[in-house]
């Protein structure tokens, strides 16, 4: 298939469209991760062609660094993974305290996280570790200041996880040997689960923690049980 990433794109746009469906609840929230979401679409030429090597539409990551499938699989990934912990454990999502000027908040987060990222990129970590301990350490941080994220945090990553795997699954049976082909090796986790290499089920890992528990302290608002049926 020419477009592979294309077909993984849209694929990731899938669960969003569906939590959006059943839990207009938390449109809002995924509406904000979104948007967060999308400056990291810009940062693909930091991953073509070192970590994988997939054709783009219209060929713009060889001319601009990223591609419209960069924006659609940013886009879905945070709309995701952003409330997979309150879908998957009936949470509904609450005011907790007013932040102040929560998207300054936001901007200057991303601007640190794609920071390190950048700097430990540049003394020679390779990209997807730098960008997982980026997001890693600087969720850290947030839990450091809100500790009643732990435990979303945590389980919003493991979900996000099984999601992110899910989603591979469903891509690799699509587009059989793909992971073969438009994937370079492991440098430092060369295995694979159900073929599915174990670089991007960190990934996955580390940007649902970051999803769960940023736009929580960027905003302000918390974690509380949905009211039984």
């Amino acid at each position: 298939m020419p477009y592979d990433f294309l077909v993984l794109a849209l694929l990731f746009l899938v669960p969003g469209i569906l939590i959006a469906f059943l839990r207009p609840d938390v449109r809002w929230l995924m509406a904000r991760a979104v948007l967060l979401a999308l400056p990291f679409a810009a940062t693909e030429w930091l991953f073509y062609p070192e970590y994988w090597t997939p054709r783009f539409l219209f060929g713009l990551a060889d001319r601009i660094g990223f591609g419209i499938e960069d924006v659609l699989f940013v886009a879905g990934l945070g709309a995701f993974s952003s409330t997979a912990y309150a879908v998957a454990f009936r949470q509904g999502v609450r005011l907790r305290e007013g932040a102040s000027r929560p998207w300054r908040r936001a901007a200057l987060a991303i601007v640190a996280v794609l920071a390190l990222a950048g700097a430990l990129r540049g003394v020679g970590v390779p990209i997807l570790y730098a960008a997982v301990v980026a997001m890693g350490l600087g969720a850290g941080g947030v839990l450091l200041a809100r500790r009643d994220l732990w435990a979303p945090g945590v389980l919003g990553a493991l979900v996000s996880m099984g999601i992110y795997l899910g989603l591979c699954l469903s891509f690799a049976a699509l587009v059989p040997g793909v992971f073969e082909r438009a994937w370079r090796p492991s440098l430092l986790l060369p295995g694979k689960f159900l073929g599915v290499p174990l670089d991007e089920l960190l990934y996955g890992l580390g940007a649902g923690l970051a999803a769960t528990v940023f736009p929580a302290w960027a905003f302000g608002f918390g974690f509380t049980p949905l009211p039984r049926r």
